[in-house]
């Protein structure tokens, strides 16, 4: 019955979204900062991960089956996903304006699912042909 705290790396992260990965890993959105964190509980460290554009605002995330992390980037109007292995983001434009998307649900065969509010959107997103492949929206 013993509670721990970490501070966030970046004095501004604002962070947002929290969620837990199979392998145990911790990871964050730090909306301000424009980047995703992951903490370790086992070294009890975090690792930042930059993410590209000129005003980068991760809220929504969630972890696919291969452990990337996906997100929408609100300000930006796209949506994320980050290969914790090496580092390479890659963003796919959001189908609609203002996505507001605030967790992404992936399911067994592979499609992300998210819900957009300010669209009264639901829909959900898949790679074809691979993790390098464009991702395809349905909605």
């Amino acid at each position: 019955m013993k509670i721990l705290k970490w501070s966030m790396p970046g004095k501004d992260s604002y962070p947002r979204r929290i969620e837990i990965d199979s392998d145990g890993g911790v990871w964050v959105a730090e909306f301000d900062a424009g980047k995703m964190a992951r903490f370790d509980p086992q070294t009890k460290s975090f690792k930042e991960f930059q993410l590209p554009g000129p005003e980068p605002t991760p809220y929504g995330m969630g972890i696919a089956a291969d452990h990337a992390i996906w997100y929408a980037s609100y300000r930006m109007d796209v949506i994320g996903r980050l290969d914790p292995k090496t580092g390479k983001v890659t963003e796919y434009p959001f189908p609609h304006s203002e996505n507001t998307i605030r967790e992404f649900f992936p399911d067994s065969q592979g499609r992300i699912w998210y819900g957009s509010p300010s669209n009264n959107k639901v829909g959900y997103l898949y790679l074809t042909g691979g993790t390098s492949a464009p991702a395809r929206a349905s909605n």
